[in-house]
């Protein structure tokens, strides 16, 4: 109860408490109980992972409504346990962090508070027995997101990015309602092990693949896949230590923690799993590509984020969830770091973001320049780095699968694109020339030991964590029997994308020609792919202008300024108005009327009486 109820208490204290406590009392509070909350989830790892002993605990009946009975419970095994270690390590390393990147900012108990509450929501969502109290989890998260991008309330682009955010992930959340709303009707329960006990009996197949679509749909929303994925790069406008979180530990892990935890029903449906692969390998692919040119330091990293929850979303689709886990938690270590030596970067230069007005930081920064080196290995899969034992072998995993075989070449193609934005962005930010004013270099530095300390233990856990983790996570994958050519495929072109950068950018190569009729085409395919496909674009105005229009005619004039009105307090106002009118044409100001009233009524007050 530990692990759950410490980062509430410290949300609580802090948001309510926090001008007592001050700054520095909430960022020694909040990151102390966040770290006690990381022993407890240490010490569940080695009961539940390495002796192999799940927990199930009961707690209270809450929600009860006919023939539903609910509990709120917890569930502690493997998949639950291992994401506590990433959920609750990574968010104790973002708590001390946020205490050197957001000092002089006069909010930040508030800050520390929508931190601690972000992750006791997400560890409700991983602990949670059943898709009511999970489902809790995933709109708290939703909400935590929303509060953390528009922290800075003054911002424009934070306000808009915080509603974008809210109402894509609306539309995921309708998925996953629908689907706890099928799986009652076909199940009648919402307990994992009820349902995946009744799993083993004649069910309707059709009905479990509409189940797994629409959980899939939530998926989508919460992890960024294709269609739903553009509030992903805008959610950049929070503060650094937010993108960290979101896209390392919390948020976009949700929606691949749903998959692999609704594994037995996606089991039960082939087209669910086939639809799962093909869209995680475009997510991985069309992320890759729009990563390649973009210019936003946080951005580029945002799209990486993208492109390696297709990678898991990907396999996942080949029935190997825990492959999918093991990727999930050795890209939390390498993406946490460099989102926070992103961060480093933005402090340093004055809180410029932009790649091509950044250079020759090298020399200024050097210790943030190492720690953005090893997360841009291993998110390139560079050999014995933690990105390299779980994005190969799903990659391995992948190959000669048939009808899905394009799932292995599209992964490959963006294992070259990321070695390729990776190298650009370490090019571009440390070894070029700088493009930047010399009064920003001049108070170019390293960070301090609150920065300092965090980027450390996330370079470690880059560098051995896939090393660690690999015989307890996936000791129960067979590899499969490929060759030796396949295996190195990935590496080679890894190495291939980042030599191509290094020269390109190194002005070494020249990778188009300078005719003319060339550099349009190159001009088409770079805004192209700068604009992210154009989704933008196509989503506002032939969806939401379609909508908008739709809703402003019949919902707006049509029902509210037509019908309610009439019915309601306009109608009510004419009758009113009218009645009164009437009324009032009694009252002529002639004394021959009133007499002829006094007389009409008195006579028939006098029949009435001599009736009675």
């Amino acid at each position: 109860m530990l692990v759950l109820f410490l980062p509430l208490l410290s949300a609580i204290i802090s948001g309510l408490f926090g001008r007592k406590i001050g700054t520095k009392g909430a960022g020694i509070l909040t990151s102390s109980c966040i770290i006690i909350s990381l022993i407890v989830s240490c010490c569940i790892f080695y009961e539940t992972v390495l002796n192999s002993s799940s927990t199930y605990i009961k707690l209270w009946r809450w929600f009860d409504s006919g023939s539903l009975i609910t509990y709120f419970g917890l569930q502690f095994d493997s998949i639950s346990s291992t994401m506590l270690i990433v959920i609750t390590s990574v968010s104790a390393l973002v708590h001390i962090y946020s205490i050197g990147y957001m000092s002089g900012d006069p909010h930040i108990p508030r800050f520390m508070s929508y931190l601690s509450l972000f992750t006791f929501l997400m560890i409700v969502l991983v602990t949670s027995d059943n898709f009511v109290q999970l489902f809790i989890g995933w709109e708290g998260v939703g909400l935590c997101s929303y509060l953390l991008i528009n922290f800075w309330l003054t911002r424009l682009k934070a306000n808009k990015a915080a509603m974008k955010a809210m109402l894509i992930n609306r539309v995921g959340d309708l998925g996953l309602v629908l689907a706890m709303i099928k799986i009652l009707d076909e199940f009648g329960a919402l307990e994992f092990s009820t349902i995946y006990s009744i799993m083993g009996l004649n069910v309707d197949k059709d009905s479990v693949t509409i189940i797994c679509l629409l959980l899939f749909l939530g998926a989508v929303g919460k992890s960024a896949q294709l269609g739903l994925h553009t509030w992903l790069p805008d959610a950049m406008e929070g503060p650094t230590p937010v993108s960290a979180l979101i896209h390392a530990a919390t948020m976009v892990t949700a929606g691949v923690f749903l998959i692999i935890r609704s594994a037995p029903l996606f089991e039960g449906s082939s087209l669910a799993l086939t639809v799962v692969t093909i869209l995680g390998a475009l997510t991985a692919f069309f992320a890759a590509t729009t990563g390649v040119v973009q210019n936003d330091l946080k951005k580029v990293i945002a799209y990486s984020t993208c492109s390696q929850l297709g990678y898991m979303v990907m396999v996942c689709g080949l029935s190997n969830y825990s492959t999918s886990l093991f990727h999930l938690m050795n890209h939390a270590f390498f993406k946490a770091l460099l989102f926070l030596s992103a961060g480093s970067i933005i402090h340093a230069l004055s809180d410029e973001q932009d790649m091509r007005k950044m250079g020759g930081l090298i020399n200024f920064i050097p210790f943030t320049y190492t720690m953005i080196f090893i997360g841009s290995l291993s998110l390139m899969g560079f050999p014995y780095l933690a990105g390299f034992y779980s994005k190969d072998l799903i990659l391995e995993l992948t190959y000669d699968k048939y009808y899905i075989a394009f799932a292995y070449w599209l992964g490959c193609i963006s294992a070259l694109l990321t070695a390729f934005y990776s190298i650009r962005l370490i090019y571009l930010t440390f070894i070029t020339n700088t493009n930047s004013k010399k009064e920003i270099y001049i108070g170019a530095h390293e960070p301090s030991f609150y920065i300092i300390l965090p980027l450390l233990l996330l370079a470690f856990g880059s560098i051995f964590v896939g090393y660690i983790g690999k015989e307890a996570i996936i000791s129960n994958v067979i590899p499969p029997i490929v060759s030796n050519f396949v295996k190195v495929v990935p590496l080679i072109l890894s190495m291939l994308g980042a030599l191509l950068a290094f020269l390109g950018y190194n002005g070494n190569l020249k990778l188009v020609n300078n005719r003319i009729d060339l550099m349009k085409v190159r001009h088409m395919v770079y805004t192209f792919f700068n604009s992210a496909w154009q989704f933008n674009y196509i989503i506002n105005h032939f969806l939401v202008n379609n909508i908008w229009k739709f809703g402003h005619l019949i919902a707006y004039r049509i029902i509210d300024r037509g019908i309610l009105e009439i019915i309601g307090p306009r109608g009510i106002s004419r009758i009113l108005i009218r009645l009164t009118q009437n009324i009032s044409n009694l009252q002529s100001g002639m004394v021959f009327n009133y007499a002829l009233t006094m007389i009409v009524f008195t006579t028939l007050f006098l029949l009435g009486n001599s009736l009675v």
